[in-house]
């Protein structure tokens, strides 16, 4: 009985460091994040969003605010994408999103002090927008997203359900909701557009605000499907926290950051049966979601 339970035990530790070790694999080498694994709880994450001058080079203007910024403070960038289109939210004045960069800070103080240093004001303010929210991202919680993945592949895998279908194409003719349904193959040809710069991760950053109690049943449904799909293709959610107001009035309730296996998978999914059948589901208060493709090894 002893040695079923040590073989058990080595089985189950076996497979939680497999998907440690092939998640880890892929936010430093693919998704380019540069998120410590342990961290103190005083450390606050910071996501500004960057609207930059028509024609600019966008890897060029983000490498330059992120030397002002760390050079201003104690700050280190852990992930810069660059976006084709954002979901704008109805707190925030719109604009033409170009990047979003995420900053570490050992506190929301020190924070607060590098946001006023001069030179990083004076950056920031020359740009046609910038748009900064915090986020407390609890280091265990974030430990463990991997092993929740795991844990939802087995128990789907345990119903026959191992791999998720290839996704479907649904023509706009065939959509209950043709408008929509041309929306996200738009959407789709816009992010299309980036494969030239990455198309091995697309990063898509959602500040959430949650809405009634109705919303949040149907939110749930449609994250509950995803989060199955997510499983199986072993991407996901790379960082899950509370949202804190840093600047302007907007309140949401959390931040997530989501990791999908390229630009082309994030095309074809939108465009899909699986995809359109579950979005009406997705009913959050408010949110601004941006999908990104990784450039911080460009920078």
């Amino acid at each position: 009985m002893k040695m079923i339970a040590a073989f058990v035990f080595v089985l189950f530790a076996s497979a939680m460091t497999w998907q440690h070790l092939r998640y880890l694999s892929a936010r430093r080498n693919i998704v380019q994040d540069r998120q410590p694994m342990l961290y103190s709880l005083s450390t606050f994450h910071v996501a500004t969003f960057l609207a930059f001058p028509d024609g600019a080079d966008i890897v060029k203007a983000v490498g330059a605010l992120r030397t002002k910024i760390e050079s201003a403070g104690p700050a280190r960038l852990i992930y810069a994408g660059q976006t084709a289109f954002a979901m704008q939210s109805q707190q925030i004045e719109p604009a033409e999103w170009n990047a979003v960069m995420l900053m570490q800070y050992p506190s929301r103080a020190s924070y607060e002090q590098t946001a006023a240093n001069p030179t990083v004001r004076e950056a920031l303010a020359a740009l046609p927008r910038a748009y900064s929210h915090g986020m407390i991202r609890h280091p265990l919680l974030n430990l463990m997203i991997p092993q929740g993945l795991l844990a939802v592949r087995v128990w789907n895998g345990l119903k026959g359900h191992w791999n998720p279908e290839p996704l479907e194409p649904l023509p706009t003719s065939e959509s209950n909701e043709p408008e929509r349904a041309a929306m996200l193959k738009a959407r789709s040809e816009d992010l299309l557009r980036l494969r030239p710069i990455n198309d091995e991760a697309l990063v898509v950053f959602n500040l959430i605000k949650r809405g009634t109690a109705e919303q949040r049943k149907a939110d749930t449904s449609y994250g509950l499907k995803m989060m199955a799909r997510m499983a199986g293709l072993s991407h996901g959610p790379m960082h899950m926290g509370k949202a804190v107001t840093v600047e302007g009035d907007a309140v949401f309730d959390s931040v997530a950051i989501v990791y999908y296996p390229g630009v082309s998978y994030f095309a074809e999914l939108l465009r899909s049966r699986f995809f359109q059948g579950i979005i009406g589901d997705k009913q959050p208060g408010d949110t601004l979601s941006m999908p990104t493709v990784p450039i911080l090894k460009l920078l």
